[in-house]
């Protein structure tokens, strides 16, 4: 009897977790994540940006870079699971010291970092049959995508602006998740020797020359037509992108927390919308 006790408890402890653990997600894209491995029944509550109609009715504990000790230990969580976005440092260490198991994700805008993010997962929450299958769907939709870009006789530029009240251009270069969709869309970034997100003087943003333009779905609210943008912005007439009105919307929740599955599936779309030749599948 023994034994068997000492094997149950042994496999329990190899997985890292058991099931029904109150778990608080921080990030919109880590939701998203649990949501598909089957772990909605043990979320406890959500972030802001964490808008999915599976956890709508779960108790918010803010925006994900903003996170209250007092508020996530009210709800008595066994772990927070959030990408390395999540913060502040003070909140995770308090969380840490009381007990609470804090998980952080890595947020490379790879591909390769979110199949292994989602097998990591997977093992952690005892959901490996789960994340087997999602890597297997993820690593078709990426092999159609590559491949299609294989396929493109011209690649388009493509900048991706942060839209603000201000007026300023600011564009994503490498190292952020815009970059790596439009990549995936078979685009060139042509900021993409800039590192994270910089503002660009009105010479360098001409320089760029970009054919096509991406804005964040959330920025977009407040324009919601393209002359309207180009009004607030008038450099953006004298572009390429400007002149031919090829301006395109993302939903801004799959630029949160690194690259996701809804980075991908924005990239499929984003896809077909400047190369309506191809297939993305």
């Amino acid at each position: 009897m023994n034994k068997v006790w000492v094997s149950v408890c042994w496999l329990l402890l190899s997985f890292g977790s058991v099931a029904g653990e109150r778990i608080i997600s921080a990030g919109a894209g880590v939701t998203e994540l649990l949501i598909a491995l089957d772990k909605q029944d043990d979320l406890v509550a959500v972030d802001l940006t964490s808008r999915y109609p599976a956890v709508a009715k779960l108790p918010v504990v803010g925006y994900h870079r903003q996170l209250s000790a007092e508020g996530l230990l009210s709800l008595a969580p066994d772990m927070l699971i959030g990408s390395s976005e999540m913060g502040p440092q003070s909140t995770l260490d308090l969380l840490s010291q009381s007990g609470v198991e804090v998980m952080v994700l890595p947020t490379e805008t790879t591909t390769e970092n979110l199949l292994d993010t989602i097998k990591q997962l997977g093992n952690k929450l005892d959901r490996q049959s789960q994340a087997t299958q999602l890597i297997t769907q993820l690593g078709s939709d990426i092999t159609t995508l590559e491949e299609n870009n294989l396929k493109i006789k011209h690649t388009k530029k493509m900048l991706f602006l942060l839209l603000n009240d201000k007026g300023t251009y600011t564009a994503a270069g490498s190292n952020t998740t815009a970059h790596s969709v439009m990549t995936l869309a078979g685009a060139v970034n042509p900021a993409a020797e800039l590192n994270s997100y910089q503002a660009l003087s009105a010479e360098a943003f001409l320089a760029m020359a970009p054919e096509s333009i991406l804005v964040s779905g959330r920025h977009w609210q407040k324009y919601q037509d393209i002359d309207t943008l180009i009004a607030a912005m008038p450099l953006l007439a004298e572009t390429p992108a400007g002149r031919n009105k090829a301006i395109y919307v993302i939903d801004g929740s799959a630029l949160i927390g690194g690259l996701g599955l809804n980075s991908i599936e924005q990239a499929k779309q984003l896809q077909r919308k400047i190369y309506p030749q191809l297939s993305a599948g």
